[in-house]
């Protein structure tokens, strides 16, 4: 493992380097498929503006953005990002990308989430994370629920995907409730 900084079964997170955006991580962004979902996937993505958004978002206090690497391959297969960060409120949003196509459906997104939901609890003292998407998305949706989250709230036909308009759903977990299902876990 390279430079883990929170490690899982199969997979282990570490912070995104520069070196990440020279492998497949581009085709990622402009592989419809895997940005279907996804307000990246809206417009062309260019090298240039991977590097934005690295140096924006990845070397912001207010975000936490990891790479996800699986242990086996040493492969490059997504990204997590926890933020933006609210200090005051103590809550953030949580999104993930598994950009590479062999990995989906195996639980590596669900485990990644698990990973960060737990650093920003019991590491950052956070005490609500949210995340939004398309009702659509199935896969997605059911990761988050797999790692504890719950749909709070539906967004009628807000998002426009396949030339047609889609709910959007707002899902939650607090730290309480997070604590909860590890206790339940551990029995």
């Amino acid at each position: 493992m390279r430079h883990p900084f929170l490690v899982g079964g199969k997979l282990y997170l570490r912070a995104l380097e520069e070196n990440d955006l020279e492998g497949k991580y581009l085709d990622w962004l402009n592989d419809y498929e895997v940005t279907k979902y996804m307000e990246s996937g809206i417009f062309p993505n260019t090298r240039k503006h991977m590097e934005d958004y690295f140096n924006e978002v990845g070397r912001s206090s207010n975000n936490v953005l990891l790479a996800i690497i699986d242990k086996k391959t040493e492969k490059h297969i997504g990204n997590v990002r926890l933020g933006p960060i609210n200090w005051i409120h103590r809550t953030s949003f949580l999104g993930i990308m598994i950009g590479e196509k062999g990995f989906w459906g195996k639980g590596y997104a669900t485990e990644a989430l698990k990973l960060v939901v737990d650093y920003a609890f019991n590491r950052l003292n956070l005490h609500k994370i949210s995340a939004g998407m398309n009702a659509s998305n199935e896969a997605s949706t059911r990761a988050y629920e797999k790692a504890g989250f719950e749909v709070e709230g539906r967004r009628k036909e807000e998002l426009y995907v396949d030339g047609r308009y889609h709910d959007g759903i707002i899902m939650g977990l607090t730290k309480e409730n997070f604590q909860k299902l590890r206790k339940s876990e551990k029995k």
